[in-house]
């Protein structure tokens, strides 16, 4: 229930975020069975953000560990439906946490879910395609040897930039594809990098450089941002200055955008009903 209310709100603000967003390929979405999504990463937590308020079906998002290492942060984030991911980098010591979270993504597709894994294991804000890591392949080689049959749908997404307000968004949908699309997955070290080189054939052309302009669709966007100004210009300043550098611009921004909208519309109504 809280997932689902907090995803109302947030596709509420993201029209005063996102100036333009094209999706194409929706076609290939599966509309029911359990899917793991797999994903390019470029922009942070903003983009399971997108994701989740994009498609209509719940998605769990595998997400940076080192963000869950605090309790309270555990607990809040996975009511947002975040499953910790952990990488060398954040310690050896948690590497072992991995088969718990992959246990977590065999029980969703048990029950028909969806789990989003970003499948370079790392966020860059680029356009390219990064070399992508191990997890996918294993999850789905996971899921597939316990008689799962899921699909791997394929997600592209690109910005038209990372560190300004109002963004151009094109998100692409590639064609999906299943266990039947291998001969062999039981030897790992050879499934691993056929998994990758047919997922970076499918990923790479859902990427793109080329974004359309703004045009009278995005007129909502700004009457919003013009409407919210008053709140937004603060908040960006002030991620501006507390980002600079990191690839959080947008992640954060959004996060505090959530977290006081709603304080501004409940001040700018009380202050139209004292006018009145």
């Amino acid at each position: 229930m809280i997932y689902y209310s907090i995803r109302f709100y947030v596709r509420i603000i993201l029209k005063i975020f996102i100036k333009r967003i094209d999706i194409q390929g929706a076609e290939n979405i599966p509309a029911t069975g359990p899917v793991l999504l797999a994903s390019n990463h470029p922009n942070s937590f903003f983009d399971a953000i997108l994701l989740a308020c994009v498609l209509d079906r719940p998605v769990w998002s595998l997400a940076r560990g080192d963000a869950f290492k605090k309790e309270w942060a555990r607990r809040i984030l996975s009511k947002f439906y975040m499953m910790p991911i952990y990488r060398l980098s954040e310690g050896k010591e948690y590497l072992g946490k991995n088969d718990e979270t992959f246990e977590k993504c065999s029980a969703l597709f048990k029950k028909d879910q969806q789990v989003l894994i970003f499948s370079e294991g790392i966020c860059t804000n680029q356009l390219d395609l990064l070399p992508l890591k191990k997890g996918t392949a294993r999850l789905a080689r996971q899921s597939w040897e316990s008689g799962l049959d899921v699909t791997i749908l394929p997600v592209g997404l690109s910005y038209d930039t990372y560190n300004k307000y109002g963004k151009t968004i094109q998100l692409n949908f590639g064609e999906t594809f299943g266990k039947n699309d291998f001969e062999n997955i039981s030897e790992d070290g050879f499934f691993l990098k056929v998994f990758n080189e047919k997922l970076v054939s499918r990923l790479s052309p859902l990427l793109t450089r080329s974004f359309k302009p703004a045009g009278p669709g995005s007129v909502l966007y700004y009457l919003g941002y013009i409407l919210h100004f008053p709140v937004i210009a603060p908040v960006v300043s002030f991620v501006r200055s507390k980002t600079k550098g990191t690839v959080f611009f947008d992640s954060v921004t959004c996060g505090l955008l959530v977290g006081v909208t709603w304080i501004y519309w409940i001040l700018a109504a009380l202050i139209i009903s004292w006018i009145l």
